[in-house]
């Protein structure tokens, strides 16, 4: 609890990723308190929001927040504020929100941000990230292919690697 990290001072840095919705619903309809890092000042915790679009506003927050906690100055809660692109699932019809919302947010994709400072600085030019996608393509479309020629696993690995406990009391034979 935030309660017993604070007494504690507990080196730990919680961290909520709100992206506007809780499924299909936005936070904005089911809150009454629409910056989430406030509650964390109900415990005298440093608490801020942070752009989780800009990642480097997300990185100075984070390097903010280890200090604290590396020098024994207890927890951080910080509120990273980003977007997710697609829907809550598969089936997610998105008409709780608009093209227009998702065109505005894709705009300030991260990944992209990140690229084109990237670009600019002249850390690396584009066949460098060319060849880390073709890279990233080839991992995924071999790790596919594993799966798929894999055979299906013995029911018996069901409850493997799941308790600790080798003798928990609600596995039955």
């Amino acid at each position: 609890s935030f309660n017993m990290a604070m007494t504690w001072k507990l080196p730990v840095i919680f961290v909520c990723e709100n992206n506007h919705y809780a499924m299909g619903t936005s936070v904005e309809r089911t809150s009454n308190i629409r910056d989430i890092y406030i509650l964390g000042e109900a415990y005298d915790m440093p608490s801020e929001p942070v752009d989780g679009m800009d990642v480097i506003a997300v990185h100075n927050a984070m390097v903010k927040a280890a200090e604290r906690a590396r020098k024994g100055e207890g927890p951080t809660f910080l509120e990273i504020k980003t977007y997710r692109f697609k829907g809550h699932s598969m089936s997610d019809p998105q008409k709780y929100r608009t093209k227009e919302e998702v065109n505005e947010y894709k705009e300030r994709d991260p990944i992209e941000q990140v690229r084109a400072l990237i670009l600019k600085k002249k850390h690396a030019n584009q066949a460098w990230f060319d060849e880390i996608d073709a890279k990233v393509k080839a991992l995924v479309n071999d790790s596919v292919k594993f799966a798929e020629d894999s055979p299906l696993p013995a029911d018996s690995e069901l409850f493997e690697d799941v308790y600790v406990q080798a003798d928990y009391p609600f596995i039955k034979d």
